[in-house]
């Protein structure tokens, strides 16, 4: 009865001692980067929807905004979200992006 306890015990604490490295199974994402995967995957569509010719001299607004889909909860979105890009507050491209694999799908 004795060593089943210690067991048990050694058991508990190993597993405890092994739940910061389940927590830690990716590096933490934050919004900027999801915009960073966008640059470093999407610079053809980047360039396609702000040429130089448009850019060069104008001195439009550029913003960037990143949201999640949803809240994590029932499915983890922790590494997903839709990042959009706004030429003077018009939509001229937006991206579905998961932070984990480093993709950014195009969103029609």
């Amino acid at each position: 009865m004795r060593q089943s306890l210690n067991l048990i015990t050694l058991a508990c604490l190993l597993v405890i001692a092994a739940l910061p490295a389940f927590a830690q199974d990716s590096p933490e994402t934050s919004p900027s980067t999801a915009i960073q995967v966008v640059l470093d995957t999407q610079q053809d569509k980047l360039r396609a929807v702000d040429s130089p010719d448009s850019w060069w001299h104008d001195a439009k607004e550029r913003s960037w905004s990143v949201k999640r889909p949803v809240e994590p909860g029932i499915l983890d979105t922790t590494h997903t979200f839709s990042v959009t890009y706004r030429i003077d507050g018009a939509m001229v491209a937006s991206w579905q992006v998961d932070t984990r694999s480093g993709t950014a799908v195009a969103v029609p």
